[in-house]
């Protein structure tokens, strides 16, 4: 299998905030999952790897299990290990399977694309033919392992997906070859705004003054969002001097140690927006909404 090379960086998309519209551009829903490539030797040998091209055999042989059977040719696969939770694909259940010590069968996986086609390199052909040949190879729809549509209608899915609160959308351009990361402009993603109410656990300083606030949400770090008037930070001020505590989280990355926090004793409801989640699980460009647990929408 070492001759089907896998590419440095698997092809990424582009955070857009717009739809691309016309006859050459395809639509699939964005699974809410752990990028995985996939290589197999046609006789039964499989070999997962993370998006980073770490091996993920062991960390998921229920994969494997799935694939061994699989009489299709050699090929290389690219998808995600997902975990539907019968209303929606489910990201931090796969999270959690990442560290997993169970083996568990209710992960699924989703192919979008194949890089190898019988030990033929068709990266280069356009991603309607490539699409055609992923089918041809799984013509039907296992409940745990398929490929994912292909729509016509871009904002129609939008919606769709909207409605139901899934993750988002991919638009990919029909006639693109498979070009490694993100140096294209050939596949775009749109994501659902994420919209929670976090916990302010710890309140971050600069200079001596308030800059931000550590936010907690189902029990782990995910982030500190700034954007305080004046006011309050005069009453924060008052309510960390007055409920001093301990850091809430078992660990702590470099950058935060680095940091002045003054954590609390008292935690409260915090409402945020940001564009999604990375994959460290941190919101990505978080905005301050208000306080209190309820949603005024």
């Amino acid at each position: 299998m070492n001759h089907m090379s896998l590419p440095s960086i698997p092809m990424a998309p582009i955070t857009s905030p717009n739809i691309p519209t016309g006859s050459e551009w395809g639509y699939q829903i964005k699974w809410d999952g752990v990028r995985t490539l996939v290589r197999l030797d046609g006789n039964g040998a499989v070999e997962l790897f993370s998006r980073r091209l770490e091996p993920r055999n062991v960390t998921f042989p229920e994969i494997v299990t799935l694939l061994e059977p699989l009489k299709i040719g050699p090929c290389v696969l690219d998808g995600e290990i997902a975990y539907f939770d019968g209303t929606r694909p489910n990201f931090q259940r796969v999270r959690l399977g990442v560290r997993k010590r169970t083996y568990d069968e209710s992960l699924i996986f989703v192919m979008f694309d194949i890089l190898y086609d019988n030990y033929v390199d068709v990266r280069n052909l356009p991603f309607h033919e490539r699409y055609r040949r992923l089918l041809a190879k799984f013509p039907t729809k296992d409940p745990r392992l398929f490929v994912t549509d292909l729509f016509e209608d871009g904002q129609a899915l939008w919606d769709w997906l909207n409605e139901r609160e899934w993750e988002g959308i991919i638009s990919k351009r029909l006639d693109s070859p498979y070009t490694e990361g993100k140096k294209h402009k050939d596949w775009f993603k749109k994501r659902k705004e994420v919209r929670l109410v976090g916990d302010v656990v710890g309140i971050k300083l600069r200079n001596g003054q308030i800059s931000s606030l550590v936010l907690k949400y189902e029990d782990r770090y995910i982030g500190h969002v700034s954007g305080l008037d004046n006011a309050t930070k005069k009453v924060l001020q008052s309510f960390m001097q007055d409920h001093p505590g301990e850091c809430p989280f078992p660990s702590l990355s470099q950058g935060m140690k680095k940091s002045k926090i003054v954590w609390l004793s008292v935690h409260f409801p915090c409402k945020v927006t940001a564009l999604e989640f990375t994959d460290s699980g941190l919101l990505r460009q978080p905005k301050l909404i208000g306080f209190g647990d309820h949603d005024d929408n």
